[in-house]
């Protein structure tokens, strides 16, 4: 976002806490203000700011302000990752490289970013974001005894530093299990993988009564 882009939403009274800002990445020292003052939450997507061009997500700069920060994802066609773990390391080793030291940012602070953070931004941290009596049961459970997860050491460190989406063995959402034993519960992939190829399908005959198809066949083929 250009400088100016900030100031134009404090003034039209398009901050705070009800709004959640992406790729924000270019800012002066007035900008982090107002975000701070106003309470404003960002989200870092690391992987489409990188890819396109937006620039280096500054995180730290937002943390010493004092700047709400969680991390998102975006569609993969822009980050090429949809991988939570993934998005951990990068948000860490980008850190601590800008900051050029191990210790820039720590494990636990990039998973609080990853989990309650999110919540938070959302509104949501009353329901979800952590495992707390009376929210619901939103867990993954991690296997530690995979070869990339050795030797089990600190978990923080080991879900940010080294964890994949491999390793999770089970994913429970409301108390509901999404994924069991490494596998999902609830999408059929193979008939998945079907369905998407027919809708492709239909929208290139669709597209060539149009006199489309030529543009079309050239998008999916890219």
């Amino acid at each position: 976002m250009k400088r100016q882009g900030i100031q134009a939403l404090a003034k039209a009274g398009l901050l705070g806490s009800d709004v959640v800002l992406v790729h924000v990445t270019n800012n002066s020292p007035e900008d982090l203000k107002l975000l701070a003052d106003t309470k404003t939450p960002v989200s870092m997507s690391p992987y489409t700011e990188l890819r396109t061009g937006f620039g280096i997500p500054p995180v730290g700069s937002f943390l010493r302000a004092g700047v709400p920060v969680s991390l998102s994802v975006d569609t993969t066609i822009l980050c090429g990752n949809a991988d939570m773990f993934a998005i951990m390391k990068a948000i860490q080793n980008i850190e601590n490289g800008l900051q050029k030291s191990e210790f820039g940012i720590s494990a636990q602070r990039v998973l609080e970013m990853a989990t309650l953070d999110g919540a938070r931004a959302l509104g949501l941290a009353e329901h979800v974001g952590s495992l707390t009596p009376g929210k619901r049961a939103d867990l993954i459970l991690v296997r530690t005894t995979d070869v990339n997860m050795l030797p089990f050491t600190i978990p923080t460190n080991m879900i940010v530093q080294a964890a994949q989406p491999s390793n999770v063995e089970a994913v429970i959402v409301d108390g509901r299990f999404l994924k069991r034993e490494g596998k999902l519960t609830t999408i059929d992939m193979a008939q998945l993988a079907r369905d998407t190829a027919d809708t492709i399908e239909r929208a290139r005959k669709e597209a060539s009564k149009e006199g489309a198809d030529k543009g079309i066949n050239e998008l999916f083929t890219r």
